[in-house]
């Protein structure tokens, strides 16, 4: 049988712009820039096969994955467990502030990444716990066929750190633009990273 082949996507940028802000479970949907760069993307994927296409339950997720599946005629599945990290107190915070803003939290993270809790919210130990059982059991329902899943730069960190083994300090290494591509295939063997971070908007010229 030929391997399961995930087409892990992130969403495209929000109605925040280029700032660069902690926004786990806040809902924004996406800015003009960002429903343009899942355009890209979409027409990318146009003549791909796509059996499935999954999602969060965040406007941002759900808005790309709607794009996306587009050409392919699919009706994109909600999955809350695939949402983003949630960063409790320090929801919406300029990442520049965080040191000032929250010392004790940004001295633990620069320590540990993956196991530094923010106030009143999740780790990404938490996130690992919630998202890999979806993702497992996702890809159980699709033997030998590609399968999409729009998502967060830190839930798709967390799947492309746990596909390729890596110990979990090291999943903030993996950067994610927005509505940028990655590609796993889940065969006998160990997984096999095909792409990473390809972003059609930001590295193919318009015709």
């Amino acid at each position: 049988m030929p391997p399961t082949t995930l087409l892990l996507i992130r969403h495209g940028q929000t109605t925040d712009g280029t700032q660069v802000r902690t926004h786990g479970w806040t809902d924004l949907p996406l800015s003009d820039a960002g429903r343009a760069q899942a355009h890209r993307l979409a027409d990318h994927l146009a003549t791909r096969r796509l059996d499935a296409l999954y999602c969060s339950d965040l406007d941002r997720s759900r808005e790309t994955a709607a794009i996306v599946s587009e050409p392919h005629l699919l009706t994109p599945e909600v999955v809350p467990d695939l949402k983003e990290i949630n960063f409790g107190e320090m929801e919406g915070c300029l990442v520049e502030e965080i040191p000032f803003r929250f010392p004790e939290t940004f001295a633990a993270w620069r320590a540990d990444p993956a196991t530094c809790r923010f106030p009143n919210g999740e780790n990404y130990i938490d996130v690992k716990g919630r998202v890999i059982p979806a993702v497992e059991r996702l890809l159980a329902r699709h033997p030998g066929e590609t399968v999409g899943m729009v998502l967060h730069s830190g839930v798709n960190r967390v799947i492309l750190g746990w596909s390729l083994g890596l110990d979990d300090t090291h999943i903030v290494r993996l950067d994610q633009d927005h509505a940028c591509l990655n590609v796993i295939e889940f065969g006998d063997r160990t997984p096999i990273l095909r792409l990473m971070n390809f972003a059609p908007w930001k590295y193919c010229a318009i015709p």
